[in-house]
């Protein structure tokens, strides 16, 4: 039997689950069975135009935060990105993974990036407007994603192989469903 994942914000699985939805605790998930009635799921079901939109897909996804001095006014501030712990890029498995550069990013996932407000989409003649990307929350000024991932030292560069403490990671529920830039570990 076919089944047809959903996306389910966490607040709202009591009433997915009354509907008769079914829980898949390996992808940690809701499902129906393909050949259910999908009428009364209707807002949960994936958009078709959406999975085009997606480059990046994780089930083992986390927010890793860091703490940094601002690129402009040297306070001490969170910065964040995606980390992966596996994942898919255009259909390839991908281990130990994080995004910079996001352009797009499903409904679920930015619901849940709400708990750090100085993520957000950019804006401004320093950025593309239609990316997020951490904003300091003193001076206001936007942190570059290439300076947190890029570098040896940087917070995001390497962070399965992080000093202990320097990362925070954040689970994050359900799949996940993203495009950006990852960057990875060659070993």
């Amino acid at each position: 039997m076919q089944r047809t994942y959903l996306f389910v914000p966490p607040e709202e699985k009591s009433e997915v689950q009354a509907l008769g939805a079914c829980w898949d605790a390996d992808s940690k998930r809701w499902y129906i069975e393909s050949n259910e009635a999908q009428v009364p799921f209707a807002r949960w079901l994936p958009e078709a135009q959406d999975d085009e939109e997606f480059i990046i897909t994780s089930s083992d996804a986390y927010v890793a935060a860091a703490t940094v001095a601002c690129l402009s006014c040297q306070s001490p501030m969170e910065v964040i990105c995606i980390y992966c712990e596996s994942g898919t890029v255009f259909g390839d498995p991908l281990l130990r993974f994080t995004v910079s550069n996001v352009w797009a990013m499903d409904d679920a996932l930015e619901r849940q990036l709400g708990l750090w407000p100085h993520f957000h989409k950019a804006g401004g003649v320093d950025a593309d407007a239609d990316s997020w990307a951490n904003y300091c929350p003193h001076c206001g000024a936007l942190q570059e994603d290439m300076v947190l991932h890029s570098e040896p030292g940087e917070p995001f560069f390497n962070i399965p192989r992080a000093e202990p403490g320097a990362i925070r990671l954040n689970a994050l529920t359900g799949t996940i469903r993203l495009s950006g830039d990852e960057h990875f570990e060659v070993e």
